[in-house]
C-alpha cells in the first residue's frame, strides 16, 4: 500500500509535464486563443499533481503560479494577486477559534453534558454527539471539530466497555460524528476551508461576496434537516448498544470534577457565542464583514487581559498549506479566466444538453456527477477550480446567481458520506471501528437525501435572497 502511494507521486510530475507540452503546441481552437489553452493547461497540469499528492497542496499551486510567466502568459506581479483578497486574511484568523476551544476543557465539559442528557439511551447519546458536533463545526475546522469528537466517542467507549470493532455503539458515534460534522461545516462559510475558497471565486467573478447570514440561510436549512435523516439511517442500520448505570456516573463524574467553569473557558465562550454573532449582524453592517471581525477577535484574543492564545500556538494550528492554496487557487481562476479558459468551458456546458433539462435536474446532475467522483477522487480544491468558474459563468449567462454553484459545490466537497479515502472521513477510520462496507452502507440514503434537497432548495433560496447584489 505504501508502494503504490510511493509510485503515485512519482507520477505526478511527469503527467503535469505531459499536459503542459499538449497545451503548448495545441493549435488554437474556436473560442480559445493559444494563451486560453496554455492557461487550461496550467490549471490541469496542477490538478494532476494534486491528484497525485506529489508536492503539498500549496506548493503546486504555488508552482503553477510561476509557470504562468514563464509560458508567457500573464507578468510575474500579477499572477499572486488572489493572496491580497480579504479571503486568505479570513482563512487564516478564522482557525484561532479552533485554537481557543482545543486549549480549553470545554471538551471534557461538554462530553459529561451529553452524557446527562442522553442517560442510558444510546440512540439519544448519538444523536446529542451529532447536533453538538455540527453546531461546533459550523465555526471550527471541520478535521479538528472530528478530532475532539472522536475523543469524546472515545472516552464514553472505553468507560462504557465498548469494545471498538465489536460495537455498534463505536459505528454510530464515530460514523455518526463525522457526517454531522461535515453537515455543519457546509452551514456557514467559517465551517470548511472550500467554503472560503467558494467565497473568494464569487469574489474574483463578481467583485461582491456572500453575506454570512446568506450563505447560512442557503445552506443551514439544508445540514439541519440532515442530521436526523443521518441519525435515523445509522441508528436502523447499527442498532446501538445501551450504557450501563456505572459507566454514566463514572463519565459525569470526570466533567463534575472540574467544577465551576474558569475564568479562561468564560472567555472562550464569549468569543465561540460573540464572534458568530458578529458575522450575522454584518449582514447588514458592512463594516462588521467576515474577515474584519476574525482579524480583531484574534487581536483580542492575544491582547494583554484577555490572552487566551499566543501567536506561537495559533499559527501551529492554522493548515498553512491550505491558506496558500486558497490564495493559489484564486490567483490561478484569476489567470485561467483573463485568458478566456473559464469563458470556454462555461460554452462546453452550454452545449453540453444538461443545461436544457431545467435548473432543478440541471442541478441535481451535476452535484450527483461531482459527488460520487469526488467520492473517488477525493481532491476538493481541484474540483472546486476547474469546476465553480465556468458553472458561475454559466449561471450568470442563464440568468441565475453565481452564489449557487458556489454553495452546492462547496456543500458537497467538504466532506464525504461514502469512502474514507476522503482526507475528513478518513480521520475516523481507525481501530477497525468500522469497515469501508458499512461506511457505504450507512452514507448511500443520506447522499440522495443530501443533493436532493441542495439541488432544490440551494437554488431556490438564492433566487429568493438576491445573492451576491
Amino acid at each position: 500500500m505504501v508502494r503504490g502511494s510511493i509510485n503515485k507521486k512519482y507520477v505526478g510530475i511527469p503527467l503535469a509535464l505531459v499536459i503542459l507540452l499538449i497545451g503548448w503546441f495545441l493549435p488554437p481552437v474556436e473560442g480559445l486563443t493559444h494563451e486560453g489553452i496554455v492557461g487550461l493547461s496550467i490549471l490541469f497540469a496542477a490538478v494532476a499533481m494534486w491528484v497525485c499528492e506529489t508536492l503539498p497542496m500549496g506548493v503546486t499551486g504555488l508552482l503553477a503560479l510561476v509557470l504562468a510567466p514563464l509560458l508567457g502568459i500573464a507578468e510575474i506581479n500579477t499572477v499572486f494577486s488572489g493572496f491580497g483578497t480579504t479571503t486568505v486574511i479570513f482563512a487564516m484568523a478564522v482557525f484561532s477559534l479552533t485554537a481557543i476551544v482545543m486549549k480549553s476543557d470545554l471538551a471534557i465539559r461538554l462530553t459529561g453534558f451529553l452524557v446527562r442528557i442522553a442517560g442510558r439511551d444510546s440512540r439519544k447519546l448519538v444523536l446529542a454527539f451529532m447536533v453538538a458536533g455540527g453546531l461546533l463545526s459550523a465555526v471550527m475546522n471541520d478535521s479538528a471539530t472530528l478530532v475532539l469528537f472522536l475523543g469524546f466517542a472515545d472516552t464514553v467507549l472505553e468507560n462504557a466497555g465498548h469494545v471498538k470493532g465489536k460495537s455498534n455503539l463505536a459505528k454510530c458515534l464515530y460514523l455518526g460524528s463525522a457526517f454531522a460534522i461535515f453537515m455543519g461545516g457546509m452551514a456557514t462559510p467559517a465551517g470548511a476551508s472550500i467554503n472560503v475558497l467558494a467565497l473568494g471565486l464569487v469574489e474574483q467573478a463578481t467583485g461582491q461576496t456572500i453575506p454570512f447570514l446568506s450563505w447560512v440561510l442557503a445552506a443551514a436549512p439544508v445540514a439541519i434537516v440532515m442530521i436526523p435523516i443521518i441519525w435515523v439511517v445509522l441508528t436502523k442500520i447499527f442498532k446501538p448498544e445501551p450504557i450501563d448505570e456505572e459507566s454514566l456516573r463514572v463519565l459525569t463524574a470526570k466533567a463534575s470534577e472540574l467544577g465551576s467553569l474558569t475564568l479562561e473557558e468564560k472567555k472562550t465562550l464569549v468569543f465561540l457565542l460573540g464572534v458568530p454573532v458578529l458575522w450575522i449582524i454584518g449582514s447588514w453592517v458592512p463594516a462588521l464583514n467576515v474577515t474584519t471581525v476574525s482579524v480583531v477577535a484574534l487581536a483580542l484574543m492575544c491582547a494583554p487581559g484577555v490572552r487566551l492564545l499566543t501567536f506561537d500556538e495559533f499559527q501551529r494550528e492554522v493548515p498553512w498549506t491550505i491558506v496558500i492554496m486558497i490564495g493559489a487557487v484564486i490567483s490561478l481562476g484569476g489567470i485561467v479566466g483573463s485568458t478566456g479558459g473559464v469563458a470556454f468551458l462555461a460554452n462546453l456546458f452550454l452545449n453540453s444538453g444538461v443545461m436544457e433539462l431545467g435548473m432543478f435536474f440541471t442541478f441535481w446532475l451535476i452535484v450527483a456527477a461531482v459527488y460520487f467522483t469526488h467520492s473517488f477522487v477525493p481532491v476538493g480544491p481541484a474540483f472546486a477550480t476547474i469546476l465553480i468558474p465556468p458553472l458561475m459563468t454559466y449561471c450568470m449567462q442563464a440568468g441565475y446567481s453565481p452564489a449557487i454553484p458556489a454553495i452546492l459545490l462547496a456543500a458537497i466537497l467538504s466532506g464525504n458520506l461514502l469512502l474514507p479515502i476522503n482526507p475528513g472521513l478518513a480521520l475516523s477510520y481507525r481501530d477497525n471501528v468500522y469497515t469501508f462496507g458499512d461506511a457505504f452502507k450507512a452514507g448511500i440514503v443520506p447522499v440522495l437525501c443530501l443533493i436532493t434537497l441542495l439541488a432544490a432548495w440551494v437554488p431556490f433560496m438564492v433566487g429568493v435572497l438576491g445573492i451576491p447584489n
